[in-house]
């Protein structure tokens, strides 16, 4: 199905049903054609099958646990200050 990018507009609902059934919508612009379809739903993973395009990372375990971070950045701010027990 080929129409202007204002019959496009004007008749959405119809190159809706027309890309549902399985047809391309080809809609003519100024500068150049665009391609209206229905794609099939996206998966979970959006990188599935490009695996070895970027590579596998693994970052390094830290042996201290996230609450002791927490612990000496909370000191590094407070400039070692510590609670007076009352």
């Amino acid at each position: 199905m080929k129409i202007t990018l204002t019959e496009f507009l004007r008749g959405f609902r119809k190159a809706r049903e027309a890309a549902d059934r399985g047809d391309s919508v080809i809609v003519k612009g100024e500068n150049g054609d665009y391609v209206f379809e229905r794609s099939a739903a996206s998966s979970a993973h959006p990188f599935v099958g490009l695996e070895d395009v970027f590579g596998a990372v693994t970052l390094p375990r830290d042996k201290n646990s996230l609450r002791e971070k927490v612990r000496r950045r909370l000191a590094e701010n407070n400039g070692r200050r510590r609670r007076r027990a009352a």
